[in-house]
This record gives C-alpha cells, sequence and structure tokens, in this order.
C-alpha cells in the first residue's frame, strides 16, 4: 500500500499545465513540513516535499491555493527516475497527489465578509447553563 497523508503550508503559487494531446490539467507545488523534534541547537528542520496533482484536484489548486496556505494533501509517494545529458542516473521524489484541501479560512482579502465566511462554530461555544437538558 502506498499512501501518505500530509499538512504543510505552500511555498509558492501552484504552477498549472496541461497535458499536451490530452489536456488533463496538472498543479505543481511544494509544501513546507516541520519536522516533529527539533536539534541540538533548538531548531526545527523543514522538509520541501514537492506536490504534482492532475484533473479537477489539480484546477482547485491552481485557482484557490496561494503561497502561504495551510492544506492537506493525500496522495502516494511516486519516485521518477531520469538520465541526465552527461549519463548520470538521478531519481526524484513526489507526491502524487489525488485530493487537496485548504486548512484555514479565508482571508478578508479572499471573501470581501471581513473573514467571516458563516461557519461561526468556533466563534460560540455553549455554556452548560444555556443547554435545555
Amino acid at each position: 500500500m502506498n499512501n501518505v497523508v500530509l499538512v504543510g503550508r505552500t511555498t509558492k503559487e501552484p504552477e498549472l499545465k496541461y497535458i499536451p494531446g490530452s489536456g488533463t490539467p496538472v498543479a505543481s507545488f511544494t509544501i513546507a513540513i516541520d519536522r516533529d523534534y527539533k536539534n541540538k541547537d533548538g531548531s526545527t528542520t523543514t522538509d520541501f516535499i514537492p506536490v504534482e496533482i492532475m484533473g479537477k484536484s489539480g484546477e482547485y489548486a491552481a485557482n484557490y491555493i496561494t503561497k502561504g496556505t495551510l492544506v492537506g494533501v493525500q496522495g502516494s509517494i511516486r519516485v521518477d527516475k531520469y538520465e541526465t545529458p552527461n549519463g548520470e542516473k538521478r531519481s526524484f521524489t513526489k507526491v502524487a497527489g489525488m485530493y487537496v484541501q485548504k486548512l484555514e479560512k479565508r482571508s478578508e482579502n479572499e471573501d470581501g465578509n471581513g473573514g467571516n465566511t458563516g461557519n461561526n462554530q468556533a466563534q460560540y461555544s455553549a455554556v452548560d447553563d444555556d443547554v435545555p437538558f
């Protein structure tokens, strides 16, 4: 089984290209993910993971995800092998994403509604005295 789920922030705007012949959209971007431990000097190491998403998910990424957006990506690990003009064999590891999801609310600039997206669950909580049972 080859399945991966990652959560991180995009390092740049997704780049949208189309496969010649079929016209299938392909979005490429990189997400930054901090490791869950600190080095001896107290700093955290960050991994930069390349992601490639095809189809409607790729179009979504290109249209709605911007640099610095917190995203969740589900897909699989792919290792592409190639040969340089000098004859050296190399490999490149990436995530072939199937799904991508924004994990934060839209900003005030994006929705024009002061950041209120209609989801008020985070703003209000029930107090025990307010519950009728």
